[in-house]
């Protein structure tokens, strides 16, 4: 079976140093672009992918929230959580 780019992304990102969980999330927005034919302005392309793993690095809570305002964008709860967690509230 042929590995799609976001399971490469991933892989990529875990070698960089992201976190396994923000990994995950980054691999989850790419595979749903994808899916769900998201336009081109919206993250998670695989040209994005560099600059996803720059993200995650340099700023992972604000990536994470972005990551689940993405995947879950009418969650109220869910995010709300995640800002409380992250301390964003």
């Amino acid at each position: 079976m042929m590995n799609e780019y976001w399971d490469d992304w991933q892989r990529e990102a875990l070698a960089a140093g992201v976190k396994p969980a923000l990994a995950k999330l980054g691999m989850e927005v790419m595979k749903t672009h994808k899916k769900n034919r998201w336009p081109k302005h919206f993250l998670g392309r695989m040209d994005d992918g560099p600059m996803m793993i720059e993200m995650c690095l340099e700023e992972p809570d604000e990536t994470e929230l972005l990551f689940i305002e993405n995947l879950h964008p009418y969650d109220e709860k869910l995010i709300a959580a995640t800002k409380k967690r992250l301390c964003f509230d």
